[in-house]
């Protein structure tokens, strides 16, 4: 178990025997992340969250939910805080997660954009109401299972993609502050996936070979349609049974609502043509999903808002980096230049395919997390 001794070895003086608080969602990542850390010396105590009860379907909720909603996943976080000898609890923040994350991802699809409720999980639940959980319980630290890497070295503390990017998460971290990131460890991000099961199952960890959960945690079957047609009902009406507008401004059809749409779809759009038509822009506002060609699904210019220079202070003036707009994403070299109120214009050097309001924009120097903001299409910001 060379990995698992190596960074037995590599821990700082200065985190050496304090006390840290994990983050358990009753997954691999975590549970070799809280098993390494009480592995060092350090006083782990072990936190799951429970985020989400579901009013329209409670037993579905509580017995079939992925991600950190299921009691099968508290459980197996709870075995693993057992085998290694360290204190677990379940902590309820379904409030603070309906208030920044569920109201979230339903306004924003009434707004005819895509959410990514992960980012918002991270940054205002994960980051914010856990870590002052963590801090009353007298804990230094909060760590994580996130494949990603945090650099001490110099003023501020830069976020790093993962040692081994097939696995990097540093997309949905972009929103932590500076505050947040210098008080968090990521254990596993110097590891491979392959390295984390070994060490896993070296320390025989019930966790060892679960499969990895790909669901949004609060809608479990994947279909968010279906969830935001019974949480949000009463907004739905107003946005059902608008125009189709083709490539030539022309009616080609009808939808059942813009909330069934995202930018770049091509199933499902309940029309026909001689060509293949994708989604390249939803107006809630005129109740209107427009359609056009594939080369039409391009974008040589993006902007941003609620934007977060996570690893650096914020710039005066334009930024050369590469930039993601999703998670399996390559990385486009862009210039970013900030704007007033936390926005900013992005030009790619080539255009990029499916920009998506309401996903985010990551922007990227080599392997430091630069900063981030939500995507939001150039016209959006002129209006605002």
């Amino acid at each position: 178990m060379a990995v698992l001794s190596e960074l037995m070895s590599s821990s700082s003086n200065a985190e050496s025997r304090t006390a840290v608080a994990v983050a358990m969602s009753g997954g691999v990542d975590s549970s070799v992340a809280a098993a390494l850390l009480a592995q060092q010396g350090h006083e782990v105590i072990g936190l799951t969250m429970h985020l989400w009860t579901d009013p329209v379907g409670e037993e579905l909720s509580l017995n079939r939910a992925s991600g950190c909603c299921s009691v099968t996943m508290a459980r197996d976080a709870a075995a693993v805080a057992q085998r290694m000898g360290f204190r677990h609890y379940v902590l309820d923040l379904s409030r603070e997660f309906h208030s920044a994350v569920i109201e979230d991802f339903g306004r924003e699809y009434l707004r005819g954009r895509t959410p990514n409720p992960c980012v918002r999980c991270n940054t205002f639940v994960k980051w914010q109401t856990l870590l002052e959980r963590a801090r009353r319980m007298g804990c230094e630290y909060l760590a994580t299972g996130h494949y990603a890497r945090a650099d001490r070295s110099g003023s501020r503390v830069r976020l790093l993609r993962a040692a081994y990017l097939e696995k990097d998460q540093s997309y949905a971290l972009w929103g932590l502050s500076q505050e947040s990131l210098s008080r968090t460890l990521f254990p596993v991000g110097e590891l491979s996936k392959t390295e984390v099961r070994r060490i896993a199952a070296d320390l025989d960890l019930r966790t060892a070979e679960k499969p990895e959960s790909q669901d949004i945690c609060f809608v479990p079957d994947n279909d968010y349609r279906r969830f935001v047609k019974e949480h949000f009902s009463a907004d739905l009406p107003v946005l059902e049974h608008g125009e189709i507008v083709g490539p030539d401004n022309r009616v080609l059809g009808y939808h059942g609502g813009v909330t069934r749409f995202t930018v770049g779809q091509r199933r499902g759009l309940g029309i026909s043509a001689d060509r293949p038509l994708y989604v390249t822009r939803i107006d809630a506002r005129t109740n209107r999903v427009f359609v056009s060609y594939d080369d039409e699904c391009f974008a040589s210019v993006a902007a941003a808002e609620a934007v977060n220079w996570v690893s650096i202070s914020e710039p005066e003036g334009p930024v050369e980096c590469a930039v993601k707009v999703r998670y399996r994403d390559d990385l486009h070299p862009a210039r970013v230049s900030p704007l007033p109120g936390n926005r900013v214009r992005i030009e790619f050097d080539r255009p990029v395919r499916a920009v998506t309001p309401g996903q985010s924009a990551v922007f990227y120097d080599g392997e430091t997390v630069v900063g981030g903001g939500v995507l939001s299409l150039p016209q959006e910001m002129e209006d605002a």
